[in-house]
């Protein structure tokens, strides 16, 4: 945006929405991991819009909430429209919020409108600027106009009006040129437009819409710019179309990622985020998904049902089938899986082995160490070159707070050891099968914890007769009874 023109944005986040069908606001329905009206912030965002009027009805403090969380002291300011009066309704609200002496630019957007994007507001705020419009509004041809307002123009091609579609014609509800909703205005001229709005329509609503005629009839400059991508500019007020908007970005990031040199399985079936990057010759599986911002090295091979959110992964490392990780990082040339599960905090140095049902937690395993079989690994530091066998737990909790373990270099954790944190083992150590571990041990030991083994010759056949004994006794007891049901 130019220095010498300010521009304030209105977002119109107050509607029900209610073929959502949804105790929860329309706006906060995610699209590919992100709600509606943050993807519609972060654009708006990038014009450095400044204030930027988040104009809320329905559910309005989780929106705030959402958008605090999200944005912090941002320069957003909220408007609370206190009755589902219309869109011009909305806009009303939203600029009672701008101070009495803001003379620049107003630019207002559809919160359900995700896909717009900077570029393409840049351009439609430049072609205002160069027109000397005083009221511009961005249109598209499309080959199903349905709901939206039809677009009317005069013989001249000046847009004269946009009528909505529940007020239209016949021959007007033929028309492919609709209204998308965005409009850029200077702010007394918005404010005295919206000052004359009047419900006179089907709906018995203040409908935005009705500016445009307005500013017709004071002879003010009008400017309609026909959008180059009408998708960018499609509305979500169903499940139903925000499933369709969602495959359709899923299949944008897929060919993205196989123009790029990644190779999938089945593209329709990775559900993969447009934060991720992933490198060259690496392998995605069916049914994959991977989530928010991921950084995947090249030559990974990520086998089918994988689940991924916000994990860095080194070049050549094999994720097998099943395998669930999140926030974490793993080196390169690991082996992972079938079936584990690294959580939050897990950190694998490189060319590691964590095998199937070994869980990880806030764990630092240090470069070769593997655990390849049934353990559970939390609030751990293993050193390098150490294997932990079948069954290993590290005892973290004792019912109020987490502790940690340490183990060493080089060493051999026996299958079915607990380790009682906090405790540590230095480097070269062995620890027998079966042991339990409350106290450190020193480099270079073998600890043992067993019970001196008892055996008793013979045993098992006197076991097995008195089993046999008991079972005839039981048939025996069985036959009298049913002799003595026949008397």
């Amino acid at each position: 945006m130019t220095a010498d023109k300010k521009l304030a944005a209105i977002v119109l986040a107050a509607g029900f929405g209610t073929r959502m069908r949804s105790a929860l606001p329309k706006v906060l329905h995610e699209l590919a991991g992100h709600p509606m009206i943050v993807r519609v912030l972060e654009t708006i965002g990038e014009l450095g819009a400044e204030p930027t009027i988040v104009v809320v009805g329905h559910g309005g403090n989780q929106v705030e909430q959402v958008i605090a969380d999200r944005f912090g002291g941002r320069g957003i300011r909220f408007a609370d429209q206190k009755q589902p009066r219309g869109t011009g309704d909305a806009a009303r609200c939203g600029i009672a919020m701008l101070s009495a002496d803001f003379a620049g630019e107003v630019l207002i957007v559809c919160g359900d409108m995700p896909r717009v994007s900077a570029a393409t507001l840049r351009r439609f705020v430049a072609e205002h600027r160069t027109s000397g419009a005083q009221l511009s509004l961005i249109t598209a041809q499309v080959d199903d106009a349905a709901r939206y307002g039809r677009v009317i123009r005069d013989r001249s091609g000046t847009v004269s009006a946009i009528v909505e579609a529940a007020d239209a014609t016949p021959a007007q509800l033929a028309l492919r040129e609709i209204n998308t909703g965005v409009y850029l205005c200077a702010a007394d001229t918005l404010r005295s437009a919206i000052g004359q709005l009047r419900p006179v329509n089907a709906q018995g609503e203040y409908y935005l819409t009705d500016v445009i005629a307005i500013a017709n009839a004071r002879a003010d400059r009008v400017c309609a710019w026909v959008a180059e991508n009408p998708a960018e500019f499609g509305g979500i007020n169903s499940r139903e179309e925000l499933a369709a908007m969602e495959s359709g970005m899923r299949r944008e990031i897929n060919r993205r990622l196989m123009a790029a040199g990644v190779t999938m399985i089945d593209p329709a079936t990775a559900y993969i985020s447009e934060e991720a990057e992933i490198g060259r010759d690496c392998v995605i599986g069916p049914n994959v998904q991977i989530l928010g911002r991921c950084l995947i090295g090249n030559e990974v091979r990520i086998e089918g049902t994988a689940w991924l959110r916000e994990v860095v992964i080194g070049d050549r490392t094999h994720l097998k089938m099943g395998v669930r990780a999140e926030q974490c990082r793993i080196g390169e040339d690991c082996e992972i899986g079938p079936f584990a599960n690294l959580r939050a905090g897990t950190e694998l140095v490189g060319h590691n082995r964590i095998g199937n049902f070994v869980e990880t937690k806030q764990a630092r395993i240090g470069r070769g160490s593997k655990a390849s079989h049934l353990s559970y690994l939390g609030d751990a530091d293993i050193g390098n070159d150490t294997n932990v066998g079948c069954g290993v737990i590290t005892v973290n909790y004792d019912g109020f707070d987490k502790h940690r373990t340490e183990i060493g270099d080089r060493c051999m954790i026996g299958c079915d050891t607990q380790l009682v944190a906090p405790v540590k083992v230095g480097n070269d150590v062995y620890v027998a099968a079966g042991a339990t571990i409350v106290r450190e041990v020193p480099a270079g030991a073998l600890c043992l914890s067993r019970h001196p083994q008892a055996v008793k010759p013979g045993w098992t056949e006197g076991w097995r007769k008195r089993h046999r004994k008991d079972a005839a006794t039981d048939a025996e007891k069985s036959d009298r009874g049913h002799r003595g049901g026949n008397k």
